[in-house]
């Protein structure tokens, strides 16, 4: 485990900086200090292998995201740090990252929130929608699993979708235009006060 676990981390390092397709799986052996053969005794390939590493960097984000709902006042606040946390950390990734994992997300989702049990484990935003509703901030008759396939679906296609590249939106009109009017409309009365406290200037939180 512990060899498998030091191969995704140097892999995923490399895919960061250089994208997939550049790199080869000589180079992640010399990165992590092993032969080849020894990834392909853990991996079925590279796409298993690039699958495996963006799962665990997507495990790793829900924790951390989970660790900030917990600590928030609310899911509002916990909504606007997040945002402002994965701005920061996308402004890390490479264009060339960013294009070549797009064919992988479906894959990867489906491995993480294929059933409610995963969902409830995976999916920072399952939680979101837990608390949201004890909260009082998001309606009580939603219905928790529909709507976060439904926002894990929409973030696949904003990824995936050509006519949405072609027009090369801004993060804060995708905000803007799609990921907060879409929360607005499953808030109670006291969210969307909330709502409008927090989101007054989206292009400062961008």
């Amino acid at each position: 485990m512990e060899t498998r676990n030091k191969i995704i981390e140097k892999a995923s390092e490399l895919f960061l900086v250089m994208g997939v397709k550049n790199i080869t799986m000589d180079q992640i052996a010399s990165e992590a200090g092993v032969s080849k053969r020894t990834i392909y005794e853990l991996f079925k390939d590279k796409d298993d292998l690039v699958i495996q590493s963006l799962r665990e960097m997507i495990i790793y984000n829900n924790k951390q995201m989970l660790g900030i709902i917990a600590q928030a006042q609310h899911v509002i606040e916990a909504i606007f740090m997040i945002i402002k946390r994965e701005t920061m950390h996308r402004k890390g990734y490479t264009r060339i990252f960013i294009e070549d994992i797009r064919k992988y997300y479906s894959r990867v989702n489906e491995s993480l929130y294929s059933c409610k049990e995963s969902l409830k484990e995976f999916s920072a935003s399952y939680t979101l929608l837990e608390k949201g509703i004890r909260e009082d901030i998001f309606r009580k008759d939603i219905q928790i699993e529909l709507v976060d396939n439904f926002l894990h679906e929409l973030m696949n296609l904003m990824e995936r979708s050509d006519r949405i590249k072609a027009l090369n939106p801004m993060p804060e009109d995708i905000l803007r235009s799609i990921s907060l009017p879409y929360l607005r409309g499953i808030c109670t009365a006291k969210g969307v006060k909330l709502m409008d406290q927090y989101f007054e200037n989206i292009t400062e939180l961008i």
